[in-house]
Formats: structure tokens, sequence, C-alpha cells
């Protein structure tokens, strides 16, 4: 069965305003898809499809898109804000899909398929997928990178020496052992201070550019 994570109302909320959707990629997934039948596929389903942002990238390609989801809450912001007649929301696990066999164009999951349980997951899209139907993953690295004009390299190598500090005090990795919030706050302004110094700005509010890489993989039933 997929975890079940990020359902509070502050994950959702974070996740809408925050959360990256690559689009470029989704002209990957269709052009590998190959021919359309009368300029459109007929159906995409979005695994995991969280508040919804990759999936409405989905809905020009298709007559139907189907986002799925674990999380009513998700979901419910998923709804609240679609603008699309073609693209709906159903509540689902990955491993159970709500969908005939040999019916579905696209299965994606975008940043979302290493909280399923892969082997059951992977065979039930080979189950709803139609022959020549295509399965598309999409996820992102974990190095990440901030740019800042030209203090792009200093606001990076203060945010490895906050993660080295975090990662090696002797206090964080004392095996389950319950710690106060007061070490962690301690260095979070630390971060704060030495980031606004390196940009020479004084607003925490002051916004960066965060460069994310994402990853594809593209598989086609035969």
């Amino acid at each position: 069965m997929a975890f079940r994570f990020f359902e509070e109302s502050a994950h959702v909320a974070a996740y809408l305003q925050y959360r990256v959707t690559p689009h470029e990629l989704i002209n990957k997934i269709i052009d590998f898809m190959g021919p359309k039948l009368q300029n459109k596929f007929n159906l995409a389903v979005d695994v995991g499809c969280g508040n919804g942002k990759g999936t409405v990238l989905l809905a020009p390609y298709f007559n139907q898109v189907v986002g799925t989801d674990v999380s009513p809450a998700q979901l419910g912001l998923a709804r609240a804000n679609s603008i699309r007649q073609n693209v709906s929301y159903r509540q689902s696990p990955a491993e159970q899909l709500p969908f005939e066999s040999s019916q579905v164009d696209l299965v994606t999951a975008t940043t979302a398929a290493h909280w399923f349980d892969r082997p059951r997951f992977l065979k039930e899209a080979e189950r709803v997928l139609k022959p020549n139907g295509c399965l598309a993953l999409l996820g992102n690295m974990m190095d990440r990178a901030l740019e800042y004009g030209d203090a792009t390299s200093a606001v990076n190598n203060i945010c490895q020496e906050v993660i080295f500090i975090l990662t090696f005090t002797p206090w964080y990795i004392s095996h389950g052992t319950n710690i106060s919030c007061g070490p962690l706050l301690f260095h979070v302004c630390i971060l704060i201070s030495k980031l606004l110094a390196a940009m020479q700005v004084s607003s925490p509010d002051t916004e960066l550019t965060m460069v994310i890489k994402y990853f594809y993989m593209l598989a086609r039933k035969p």
C-alpha cells in the first residue's frame, strides 16, 4: 500500500505553493507516446496527483485526464483549483486503480512513485494500460542549488555548511532519543543570518531561485 503523508492542511497548502512541476517534461512524454488519434489521446491517469499541478498539464493532449491520490485533503485542493473540463479526480491507492483493464493510454506519477508499493503499482499499471500504452515516472534529484546573482556561490556554501552541522552534531545522531527545539532553531537562525549577509539584504522574505534536477523513466506496454 502507498505511504500516506502530506495530508495535514499545512502540508497541503505548502505543496500547492512550493511544489515544482516540470512543464518541459510533458513534451518528452507526449513525443514518446507517438502519433495521436484525431489529434488527442483518449485517457491519461496521473497517480499520486496531490494538488493536481502536474495533472492539468496533460489536459491539452487527452480527451480525459484523471488524477488519483489516497489523500482526501490533496484531492479537495486539486478539485477546488481545477479549471479544465476534461480533468477529474478520484481517491484511490496507487496499487488499486479504479479503471478497467487495457483502458488507459498513459499512466504517470510525478515525484510520487517512491511512496508506492512499487511491484504492486507496476503490475497495476500494466493491467490498466492499453497495448502500446505508456508509463512515465518523473522525479527530482536530491542535489539542489540556489541562485542569487553574484552571491550564488556563497549562498550554496552556507547551506552546505549548515547541513553538515545538522547532520554531524552529536545530539542529532543519538539513535532515536528526543531532542529539544533549541538546537534546531539555533542553527536555523545561523543559516538565515549568514544568508542575508551574503546576499546583502535585510528581509528574510527575499526570494532566491532554486534549481532542481529532474529525471524521467518512460516505458511502453507491448
